[in-house]
C-alpha cells in the first residue's frame, strides 16, 4: 500500500454530505511522514472510531437513500413480476455481526463494502450467490461436495443459470461497531521463531462490522416458480446454517428471522387524457374562441357525463360571447349541445336583456338567450 496525498481543494472541502464510501475509501487521515506509513498502524483504532463517527453522523441522510434504494429495487421487481418473471424479497437479520469485503484494498488494511453509489454496507449478489451453491451441491450424507449440481439454477460452462441473485442492501441504516482480531502469536505465524510462546504480544487489529440485529433484504429473480422456489429455499439455509461474507466459520454473517417479503404489483399507468379533456386542458391555458371551437369538434355523446362536471365559467375569461360557436357548430351531438346551452343561459339575466333590448336597441343577450332557450327546448 503507498500513500497518494490528496490536493488542498479535496482536504479542505465539506465532507459533512460527501458519500461515505468515498470518506471511508478515499478520505482516511494521515498527518505523518508519507515515508513512514507504520505510523497510521499505531493510530488505526482512533481512525476507525472516526469513520464510524462519520458513519453515524450521517444517518439521517442514509435513511432517506436506504428508502429510496428499496423503493427503486421494488419498483423493478414489480415491472419483472407483470411481465411474467418470479421474483422473492428475502428479509433476514443479522444474528451477532456481518463483514463483507473485509479483504478489499484499503490504507487501514481491513475494509467493509460499500455500494459506490449510495455510500451503504452491502452484500455483493456474488457473494449470495456463492453460499446459495454452495448449500446447494454440498452433500451432507457424504460430507463432501457435488459440483454443477443445481445446474439450472446457478448455470455451468454450457449456459447461464435461470435464476438472478441480486444485491443484498439494509431495510434500514444498519449499526455499525468495532471489532477485532487478536493475534498472540504473531512471530510464530510469520515464521519468526520455531514455536509460539505465552511471552509473545498479542496485535489487535481493528476492523468494522455491522452489528447485530441490522435487517437485509435479498431479492431473487427466476423464469419459473419452481426454479424460485428452490433458490429461495438453499439461500433460506445458507443464511441461516452457514453465513456470508468474511469470518463465517467462526459465526460472523449467520442471518436469523428470515421472512418472506411479497413483491407488490406494478401501479397501474396513469390514464391517458381523452381528446376533450386535452382540449379543455387547452382552453383552461389559453381560453379563446379558437380552443372553444376545438373542444367543441371534441365532444362525443358519450362524454356527457364528463362534461356536466366541468364548470366553463370557471375559466378566467371565459364568458356568454362563447356560445356564438355553439351556434356555429353543427356538428355536435344534441345532447351536448343541451349541456352546454344549460351553462350558458344560466349566465343571462332574461329581464337585464329584455330592459337592454328596448331601452337601448341592443338586442345581442337576448337573441342569444332565445336561441340556447331553442336548443334547450328542442
Amino acid at each position: 500500500m503507498f500513500f497518494i496525498p490528496l490536493p488542498d481543494c479535496i482536504t479542505k472541502a465539506d465532507k459533512k454530505n460527501a458519500n461515505y464510501s468515498l470518506l471511508f475509501n478515499k478520505w482516511v487521515r494521515f498527518n505523518g511522514s508519507f515515508d513512514m506509513p507504520r505510523e497510521l498502524k499505531d493510530k488505526k483504532v482512533d481512525e476507525f472510531i472516526r469513520l464510524k463517527t462519520e458513519f453515524d453522523n450521517r444517518k439521517s441522510q442514509l435513511q432517506k437513500i436506504a428508502e429510496f434504494q428499496k423503493s427503486r429495487i421494488f419498483n423493478i421487481l414489480s415491472v419483472l413480476k407483470s411481465k411474467g418473471y418470479h421474483c422473492a424479497i428475502i428479509k433476514a437479520k443479522v444474528s451477532d455481526a456481518l463483514i463483507c469485503g473485509l479483504g478489499d484494498e484499503h490504507t487501514l488494511e481491513n475494509s467493509i463494502r460499500l455500494d459506490h453509489c449510495t455510500g451503504l454496507p452491502f452484500i455483493p449478489s456474488s457473494s449470495i450467490k456463492g453460499i446459495s451453491k454452495f448449500f446447494a451441491e454440498f452433500d451432507t450424507e457424504t460430507d463432501k461436495r457435488i459440483e454443477n449440481k443445481e445446474p439450472i439454477i446457478f448455470g455451468s460452462q454450457e449456459g447461464v443459470g435461470h435464476v438472478q441473485f441480486w444485491d443484498g442492501f439494509p431495510v434500514d441504516v444498519p449499526k455499525l461497531k468495532i471489532d477485532i482480531m487478536n493475534n498472540h502469536f504473531q512471530k510464530y505465524y510469520s515464521q519468526e521463531v520455531d514455536f509460539p510462546s505465552d511471552d509473545m504480544d498479542p496485535n489487535p487489529v481493528p476492523f468494522i462490522v455491522i452489528d447485530s440485529d441490522s435487517e437485509f433484504y435479498f431479492p431473487i429473480v427466476a423464469d419459473s416458480h419452481s426454479n424460485l422456489e428452490n433458490a429461495v429455499e438453499f439461500l433460506k439455509t445458507a443464511l441461516s446454517d452457514r453465513g456470508v461474507g468474511a469470518k463465517s466459520s467462526v459465526g460472523y454473517g449467520i442471518f436469523n428471522e428470515l421472512e418472506d417479503e411479497p413483491v407488490p404489483m406494478p401501479k397501474p399507468k396513469p390514464k391517458a387524457p381523452s381528446a376533450c379533456e386535452s382540449a379543455f386542458e387547452a382552453l383552461r391555458k389559453s381560453p379563446n374562441h379558437e380552443k372553444f371551437s376545438n373542444l367543441l369538434l371534441t365532444l362525443k355523446e358519450t362524454d356527457a357525463e364528463w362534461l356536466t362536471n366541468q364548470d366553463l365559467f370557471a375559466i378566467n375569461g371565459f364568458d356568454v360571447g362563447f356560445s356564438t360557436k355553439l351556434f356555429e357548430t353543427e356538428s355536435i351531438p344534441l345532447s351536448i349541445k343541451k349541456i352546454l346551452a344549460r351553462q350558458f343561459i344560466e349566465k343571462i339575466n332574461l329581464k337585464d336583456a329584455q330592459k337592454r333590448a328596448e331601452k337601448k336597441g341592443d338586442k345581442t343577450k337576448l337573441e342569444r338567450y332565445q336561441k340556447l332557450k331553442e336548443i334547450l327546448d328542442s
